[in-house]
């Protein structure tokens, strides 16, 4: 009985390894930051990545087209975000899955004009 034999150990040793395993592959992923160029340099991306896809707040860069500054789900426009022009004029809204919804604000110069994307994608005045 004060003797343990080596199949003991080998089975305590195992067990303890199989345990560690489960709980590392049962710990949520976290979003690393990342810098990526896409189509050849031509889009550039620098923010959170997880599982190789945009996920947290970041910055996607299109040459000669303007930058989106925001939020990211699953590799989707997810949340607020911005979309800033070569030539200045921005536009601000909520996405979802990708999609703009909501109030979206359009600040040309000093003006800001204020729409509300409706359910069927039209725009109306926003109260």
């Amino acid at each position: 009985m004060g003797k343990i034999s080596s199949r003991m150990v080998f089975e305590i040793i195992t067990i303890i390894g199989i345990v560690t395993f489960a709980v590392i592959s049962l710990a949520p992923s976290t979003a690393k930051q990342q810098s990526v160029q896409l189509d050849h340099g031509r889009m550039s991306y620098s923010g959170a990545v997880l599982k190789h896809k945009f996920d947290g707040q970041g910055t996607l860069q299109v040459n000669k087209q303007g930058r989106y500054v925001g939020n990211f789900t699953n590799g989707r426009f997810e949340g607020p975000g911005e979309f800033i022009a070569p030539n200045g004029w921005r536009l601000q809204g909520n996405f979802s899955k990708g999609a703009l919804n909501g109030v979206v604000k359009l600040r040309v110069g000093n003006k800001t004009y204020a729409k509300k994307i409706t359910g069927d994608g039209k725009l109306e005045n926003a109260d």
